[in-house]
């Protein structure tokens, strides 16, 4: 895919900064920057499919930064609904093909989720009782959803942030397990775009590389930066970005933002 320079400069910018967002606030990064690369690529199935990559390594890195405060019941639980996730998507994916009588996927226009992840986080953070929130333990459902969505929808940080709004868990636990989990998904979701939208990432190097190394340097001026923001200051920035990209998903979509 063939980009003017002006726009590979814009979005190597954008990641980097979006990727500091994401390890000073555990998300908000990588929607900014699925939007954004929204405007300047026109395939929409490229856009999640090269944004999955950029993430990846993204994911990859706060995970190593943060290393020391992940939990493995978390991510063991996790892997198991992730896959199976994976595992529907694929089916999904593969029935659409079959209906449409197309040869790729890519012919298909499946991002058609935002909407409802948006109301659910809503519902999620403000409408749903504590009781029950206290009984949703177990991250395999997590994985599940984030599998799941995640071809569909690009960027599933926030539909699987809710979960980790646990009092148990610290800054550093809510960014490294949920980066950890990310990291886990973009694994699952980048053989889907081979084998179903025909995607070449290795073809596409020229404008992943810049934007791999910007968000290693953004994640770690982000690391930096967090160890300023107090626990109870982080908790109150966490649920309000969340919100406020729930407003989007919802209004955005209707809107056309």
């Amino acid at each position: 895919m063939y980009l003017e320079l002006s726009h590979l400069i814009i979005l190597a910018i954008s990641a980097l900064i979006t990727s500091s967002i994401s390890a000073v606030l555990g998300m908000g990064g990588g929607i900014i920057l699925l939007g954004i690369m929204a405007i300047i690529i026109p395939q929409g199935y490229m856009v999640i499919a090269l944004h999955g990559v950029i993430q990846l390594f993204s994911n990859t890195t706060r995970t190593y930064i943060f290393r020391s405060h992940i939990k493995k019941n978390i991510i063991n639980e996790f892997i198991v609904g992730a896959l199976i996730g994976a595992g529907i998507s694929a089916l999904i994916v593969f029935s659409l093909i079959q209906f449409y009588e197309v040869n790729s996927a890519s012919e298909i226009k499946v991002d058609f989720l935002k909407p409802i992840i948006g109301v659910f986080i809503i519902w999620y953070l403000f409408l749903k009782g504590p009781k029950k929130e206290k009984k949703s333990k177990s991250f395999v459902k997590v994985g599940l959803i984030s599998g799941l969505a995640s071809i569909f929808v690009g960027a599933t940080g926030p539909l699987i942030a809710p979960f980790f709004l646990s009092s148990s868990l610290t800054k550093e636990n809510i960014i490294a397990n949920k980066a950890a989990c990310q990291t886990i998904t973009h694994l699952t979701k980048i053989p889907l775009f081979i084998y179903f939208f025909n995607v070449s990432y290795v073809q596409e190097y020229s404008l992943l590389l810049p934007l791999i190394l910007a968000v290693y340097i953004g994640t770690n001026l982000g690391k930096k930066l967090l160890s300023f923001i107090p626990e109870k200051m982080f908790r109150i920035l966490f649920k309000t970005a969340l919100t406020i990209i729930a407003v989007k998903l919802i209004v955005g979509e209707f809107l056309g933002i």
